[in-house]
């Protein structure tokens, strides 16, 4: 089944990054989290899913069940990104692992943050 990634739905948050706002739906229950963006098909160029962890830790994900590549950013609980990857959904299996303990996780489309200029080190706003 192919869902769609639902724009009314009250539980996004609007984020900022050098000026460029990302309407993010946020992942915050360990259902959520797990779920993420499996089976989401059409995706908005600024839109994404933050993965909130509550505190900071090791997070590794995978494509498994994803229509479309993506990429993301590991982000510290002060905001900071400090790690990007692009991520293949011809790859499912392969671990994308935070560089070090993070809180948030943010997927957007890929290239996103190649496209909008947003590299390790930028901060987060939300």
């Amino acid at each position: 089944m192919i869902k769609r990634f639902a724009k009314a739905n009250p539980e996004f948050k609007t984020l900022q990054c050098n000026g460029v706002i990302i309407r993010a739906k946020i992942a915050n229950t360990d259902v959520e989290r797990a779920q993420g963006l499996s089976g989401v098909k059409d995706l908005s160029l600024n839109e994404g899913m933050l993965f909130d962890f509550v505190t900071e830790q090791p997070v590794s994900f995978w494509m498994r069940g994803t229509c479309m590549d993506l990429s993301i950013a590991f982000v510290t609980d002060n905001k900071v990104i400090v790690g990007i990857q692009d991520m293949s959904k011809d790859v499912p299996t392969l671990l994308h692992n935070s560089p070090i303990p993070v809180r948030y996780a943010l997927e957007v489309p890929k290239g996103f943050f190649a496209q909008n200029n947003i590299a390790v080190g930028d901060k987060l706003s939300f």
